[in-house]
């Protein structure tokens, strides 16, 4: 193979390349590949990949490695074969000849070299020595790991013994609590037990101790009920001298008070006293010895005074207090006093007896007339009540005729009326001859109105016997005289019927007197009334027609009177003729 060959062009441009330069881009690291040694470089580490599957699948278990494993490992698989490659082989080393390198230096002689060649040749020596201290430095820090792993784990391996020596520790002292703590145990359950004897005993002792306390409060609690019944029926002399001793008692405490006070007063007073004195006297003295007992007197009274100054006074008595129960002396004090106070009660009690027994039947007896006075009052509302009803019903009928009756007084009055107008108007055409007289007579008649009507019910009202009252309607005056009608026919029917029709007969001959007189003296009224106005029209001045005379009106159509039925019975037809009679 030739050391070099001739550049070739392509596309215009000339590579020179040779056998050692393409070795050297073949490894050297730091030349970026072509496109398609990429892509190539991409299918084998894909298709080692799926190798490495193939074979992970086929591998036990125990020969699988995990991912935190493969890359805890001190060296790759990579590092190991260069290792390999890089490590001398351990035959002997081949010894050279002489004749062997003369030969070999001449052969190198013979080649003929360039430049380039020898660039190339530095470079790759270059790249090599290169990569040799790599994995040089590679291995050295490969070695080093491992021994920092060696290293750890020795350290591991050390603080396990540790940890294995210090839990035989934790544990011999564990069992020592243990045995410690079961000890105590046992000996508290032993106390414990010895409390709940001490417990129950003293509980036994409590229920006796309270059962025996509930028998003295129950006699206790009878003792202070008998005592309360001996106050009751104790005399109310034997409670005011109680009262008064207890007060004799609060008197001499507060003697006693007051006397001590009084003493205290006293000291005071004689100590202040002593003090003038020696004072006094140290003030007069003349001699030395006399001055000198002064003094000492002097000091004696001041010390005495501030021993009674020390003295504080006694506190007021409590005077709010009474006296104890179980020290108050009671009334009874022999059998005797109590059977005579029974003896008193029991007579007592009879007479309460007696007076209950009798006021016992006196209210029996006004029970029994209650119960009778509340029958007859109960039979009598019903009574009452019944009568009601049927005046209630009485008022309605009373009340629906006098309706009618009113009703046909109306019309009756209208009636009246027209017939008076008729009247008048027939007479003085009879005397003037003219058709205009019958004006004058209307003219002349007093038509009946409700007015006079009331007045009329009002004069029969006072006359049947009733007090005038104004407060009273019409109606109301008409249902009285009604029920006063009523009575008199009851009274009537209760009469002979001989005396009832000689009676009717005597007052039907009065009605009718009484009725033609009124008759007489209206038409004698209605005749004077037309004299009057005939005398009037012939004293008028004449009144004389000129002009056309009027034509004679035609007669008006006659027209058919409808008679109606009367529907009333006799004595409605006579109460209402009379009435007519009243009012004319």
């Amino acid at each position: 193979m030739p050391l070099y060959e001739e550049p070739s062009v392509q596309g215009g441009s000339q590579m020179p390349r040779s056998a050692s330069e393409a070795a050297l881009a073949a490894t050297n690291p730091f030349n970026i590949p072509a496109d398609e040694e990429i892509f190539r470089f991409r299918e084998e580490e894909r298709a080692r990949k799926e190798q490495q599957k193939i074979t992970a699948q086929t591998t036990g278990v125990a020969e699988k490695t995990t991912f935190a494993s493969q890359m805890q490992a001190t060296a790759t698989p990579d590092a190991r074969t260069l290792l390999r490659e890089l490590r001398p082989p351990k035959g002997p080393k081949p010894t050279a000849t002489l004749a062997t390198s003369s030969i070999g230096t001449l052969d190198r002689r013979k080649e003929k070299e360039n430049m380039s060649d020898f660039i190339a040749k530095k470079r790759e020596i270059f790249l090599l020595q290169m990569s040799l201290d790599t994995k040089r430095a590679e291995i050295k820090k490969l070695e080093e790991r491992a021994r920092q792993r060696e290293e750890a784990l020795k350290k591991s391996e050390q603080m396990l013994e540790e940890d294995a020596l210090r839990f035989d520790a934790f544990l011999k002292e564990n069992d020592e609590k243990v045995q410690e703590a079961i000890k105590r145990a046992e000996t508290e359950a032993k106390a414990k037990q010895d409390k709940v004897l001490e417990i129950k005993r003293l509980n036994t002792a409590t229920a006796a101790l309270r059962s025996e306390l509930n028998k003295y409060e129950e006699q206790l609690e009878d003792c202070r009920r008998y005592k309360e019944f001996l106050d009751s029926i104790t005399p109310p002399e034997w409670f005011e001298q109680q009262a008064a001793k207890l007060q004799r008692r609060k008197d001499a405490l507060v003697a006693e008070w007051q006397a001590q006070c009084d003493a205290l007063r006293q000291r005071r007073e004689a100590g202040m006293a002593a003090k003038v004195q020696a004072e006094s006297d140290y003030a007069n003295a003349r001699t030395q010895q006399q001055a000198e007992r002064a003094e000492r007197a002097i000091k004696e009274s001041l010390a005495l005074l501030k021993e009674i100054m020390k003295e504080r006074e006694p506190p007021p008595p409590n005077l709010d207090f009474q006296m104890d129960p179980d020290d108050e002396e009671m009334y009874f004090q022999e059998p005797a006093q109590l059977l005579s106070v029974y003896k008193q009660l029991e007579e007592s009690n009879l007479f309460y007896i007696q007076n209950a027994q009798e006021t016992e039947e006196a209210l029996e007896e006004l029970r029994q007339k209650l119960r009778d006075t509340k029958a007859r009052m109960d039979a009598e509302a019903l009574a009452l009540q019944g009568q009601v009803s049927s005046l209630q019903a009485a008022i309605v009928a009373a009340r629906e005729k006098a309706r009618r009756l009113k009703d046909r007084t109306l019309e009756n009055e209208g009636a009246f009326t027209l017939s008076i107008g008729n009247t008048g108007g027939g007479s003085g055409a009879g005397v003037s001859g003219q058709p205009g007289g019958g004006g004058g007579g209307a003219g002349a008649g007093t038509p009946v109105n409700l007015k006079q009507l009331g007045d009329k019910v009002r004069e029969v009202y006072v006359r049947c016997g009733f007090d005038a009252d104004a407060s009273i309607s019409t109606l109301q005056m008409l249902t009285n005289i009604e029920m006063k009608l009523e009575e008199y026919l009851s009274m009537v029917e209760a009469m002979p019927a001989d005396y009832v029709d000689s009676s009717e007969k005597s007052r039907e001959k009065e009605r009718r007197k009484v009725a033609r007189d009124e008759k007489l003296s209206a038409q004698h009224r209605e005749h004077e009334a037309r004299m009057a106005r005939a005398l009037e029209r012939a004293a008028a001045p004449v009144f004389k027609k000129t002009g056309k005379p009027l034509m004679f009106r035609s007669a008006p159509p006659q027209r058919k009177k409808v008679v109606q039925a009367d529907d009333r019975n006799d004595e409605e037809a006579e109460l209402e003729a009379y009435l007519a009679q009243d009012m004319i």
